[in-house]
């Protein structure tokens, strides 16, 4: 799941794809030595396309603001190395990301970048609208509903054509909330969310 992923009711850039498995499990690996708690992961360098340099990428959220036009990104490398560039993404045919990153003109350069990872400050992402959140912001906060209830915490939050689905769990006890606009009552991040009592599913 992607933390730069905006969840909410209504509205935000939703789709969301797994990475490959043998890529996701190397990340994972190496995460904790390569990224701060403060670097959100947007994805990574995974091919080469043409002779102009030009780089294949896997984004963890589909819908990233990554493609609203070129960014000043970090980039890491395998060993945790570091070195800010302009990028620029475009979509490419099918599901594939394309993108330019400043300093890297040739195949040769291109090819060395492979797994490169695409890291963003947590500060420098854009501001999310009413009623949408990062999911990173989200889990872990507390859940009550308008009846006084507490339900548990915000464990996960999955993707479904369109629709977030709100896992909430409390020790053993495992609850869905489907994230609509009339669902949610509020959201205080570092304090609490509140929904109404009818949109909890007892799993």
């Amino acid at each position: 799941m992607s933390a730069e992923r905006p969840s909410g009711a209504p509205g935000g850039p939703r789709p969301h794809a797994s990475a490959p498995a043998s890529v996701a499990e190397q990340a994972a690996k190496a995460g904790a030595e390569r990224f701060g708690p403060s670097d959100v992961r947007l994805g990574y360098v995974n091919g080469l396309h043409g002779v102009g340099g030009e780089v294949k990428i896997y984004l963890y959220n589909p819908g990233s603001f990554l493609l609203q036009g070129p960014q000043q990104l970090t980039l890491v490398d395998a060993a945790g190395h570091r070195s800010e560039r302009r990028v620029e993404a475009r979509p490419g045919t099918g599901k594939r990301i394309l993108a330019r990153i400043e300093g890297v003109d040739t195949p040769e350069a291109a090819v060395s970048c492979q797994a490169w990872e695409l890291v963003i400050d947590r500060e420098r992402l854009p501001k999310t609208g009413r009623g949408t959140w990062y999911v990173r912001d989200l889990i872990g906060l507390p859940v009550h509903t308008d009846a006084g209830r507490h339900i548990g915490a915000l464990a996960e939050v999955h993707d479904t054509t369109g629709l977030d689905v709100w896992v909430v769990r409390d020790g053993a006890a495992e609850r869905w909330v489907l994230a609509l606009k009339e669902h949610v009552v509020s959201v205080t991040l570092g304090d609490k969310i509140v929904v109404t009592e009818g949109a909890v599913q007892e799993v």
